[in-house]
This record gives C-alpha cells, structure tokens and sequence, in this order.
C-alpha cells in the first residue's frame, strides 16, 4: 500500500484543522457548546464529532439522497466504506490508525490518534455507530418499538456515550481517563439520549417526510395506529391536524424516557462547567418537548 502525507504542508491543512471545518460546517448545538471546554477537551470533542459525521453525511448524503432506483447499485461500495470506517475508528481508539492510499477521510482518524487514542473510551460507540449505519443503507424497516430502541443504540446512544465520555474524563498528562467500566456512560445517558432523539423526530418530521421513508425512524407499528406508512406520511403534511396523534404519541414516549432519564443522568460525575454545559443543552430539547406538547403542529 502507498503512505499518504499525515503531517500538514503550507497548502495542506493540518488533521485537527479538517476535523474543525468539518464540525463546524452544520452549526451543530453540540458544536457550538463545544467552544466552552477547555482546549484538550475540545480537541477530543472535535475529532470525535468529525469522525461521527463523516459517516453519517456518507449515508444521508451519499447514500440516501440518491434516487431509491439507483441505491442497489451503490450499496455494496457504501457498506465497504461503513466497515472501514469502523476498522479506522478501532484503530485509532488503539493510537494505531495508519493512512494509506484508499482511507476513508484520513486526516480525520490521524486527529483521532491523538485524542481517542489517547482515552479509554473503548470501541463500542464505533461499532454501534456502524450497525446503525448499515441498517439504514441496508433500508431495513423499523417495525416495533424494540426495533427502534435497538437502532438507537448506535443512532443516538453511542455519539450521546461519546460525548458524556468527552464532558466526564479527566485529562492527564496527555491522556484521558474516566475509569469507569465500559458501559458507564451509555447506561447513564440511554433514557436521556433517546428522550432527545424521539423530540429531534417530531420536530423534523414534515422534513424527513418530504425528503425519503428512510429518514422515517418511527417505528412502523406506531405509524400504523395514527393511520400512516412509511410512503404515506408525505401526504399527510397536507392534512396537518391528521398528524396530531402521531406527534402525541412521539411526545407521550418522550416524556416517559425523560422521567426514567433524569436521575441517572445526574449521576454523571461531571465537574461545574460540564454540568452547566450538559444542562444547557438538555434544556433546549426539554423546551422543545414543551412546545410540542403545547402545539404538535408548531414546527409542520
């Protein structure tokens, strides 16, 4: 295999640069917060987040946005690129990724050496991140709500993990350590992570719907009680109040993982400013929540 450069040049921008453009690019929330944590913390933070997001843009943008006719023939291609980002991401949590001609955005994991590789944060988000991702090139239905709970194991608890990890390690002469066992931090932020995931599908659900079924999360079952399929919700926006139940029935689940998410939560062994930091961005999906008990059709 042919070496790529892994050092920045005067018209090459350093990995930590390229990880930084490509966090920044969507004006994530978590981004944003992010400017608050100290410099190695952010650093970790940005690696990570630019990591994620590559993949995700892969299948959303690559993938999914293509014509449904025209995806059989990429499918294979995109599921070869999932798996080696995931043998990337495990190398790089090892401070072992080595770049080579056919890498997968390779600055981003030579970044990841020196943040991931630095921490004990483990290859389990990798992983759970992959299989969500292969579940949605390989366009499988989610059926009943154990379905969705299975996929949002990799589709929202493991970058919530992630970043509860970032927000609760100590940094130690270079090194990042929370010492906890490894579930530690998807276990405290799962009610929480999913809470926020069912509140992002309700608000962009006129979205989602308009661009393509795959987007469509809910399970299939649940679509079925407020009268809805996957190829049908599309047309519902244009009988908004038709929606009302389903947007119920997304809150009503929300509000049921927020009660049975809060205390472990704030078990979370956070310092002040990551607390603050946590809390502030709860509060914007909690404010959320409301406004869609209040009005399900504020943001149709």
């Amino acid at each position: 295999m042919i070496l790529i450069p892994s050092t920045a040049s005067p018209d090459r921008p350093s990995p930590d640069a390229v990880c930084h453009a490509i966090a920044q690019r969507n004006g994530s929330p978590l981004f944003l917060v992010s400017r608050l944590l100290g410099g190695a913390k952010r650093r970790l933070f940005i690696s990570a987040y630019a990591a994620m997001r590559v993949i995700d843009d892969l299948v959303d943008e690559n993938f999914l946005a293509l014509p449904r006719e025209q995806r059989p023939g990429q499918r294979e291609r995109v599921l070869e690129k999932i798996e080696t980002w995931r043998l990337q991401a495990r190398a790089a949590s090892r401070h072992a990724f080595t770049p080579r001609a056919d890498s997968f955005h390779p600055d981003v994991f030579l970044a990841l050496n020196e943040t991931i590789g630095q921490s004990d944060l483990g290859d389990w988000p990798w992983d759970a991140l992959a299989d969500a991702m292969r579940h949605d090139v390989h366009e499988q239905e989610i059926v009943t709500w154990e379905d969705f709970l299975a996929y949002c194991e990799g589709a929202t608890v493991s970058p919530a993990a992630t970043f509860a990890y970032i927000l609760a390690c100590e940094v130690q002469d270079g090194h990042y350590r929370l010492n906890r066992p490894d579930p530690f931090c998807r276990d405290q932020v799962r009610d929480m992570a999913i809470f926020c995931y069912l509140i992002h599908i309700a608000r962009d659900l006129a979205k989602d719907a308009r661009k393509d079924r795959q987007l469509i999360t809910i399970p299939t079952g649940m679509l079925a009680e407020a009268g809805f399929g996957r190829d049908t919700l599309a047309a519902g926006l244009d009988r908004k109040a038709s929606l009302i139940p389903l947007i119920r029935a997304l809150t009503d689940r929300a509000s049921e993982r927020l009660a049975t998410g809060l205390d472990p939560i704030a078990r979370l062994p956070l310092r002040t400013l990551e607390r603050w930091i946590l809390d502030r961005l709860l509060n914007k999906y909690r404010a959320l929540h409301l406004q869609l008990i209040e009005n399900p059709l504020r943001y149709l």
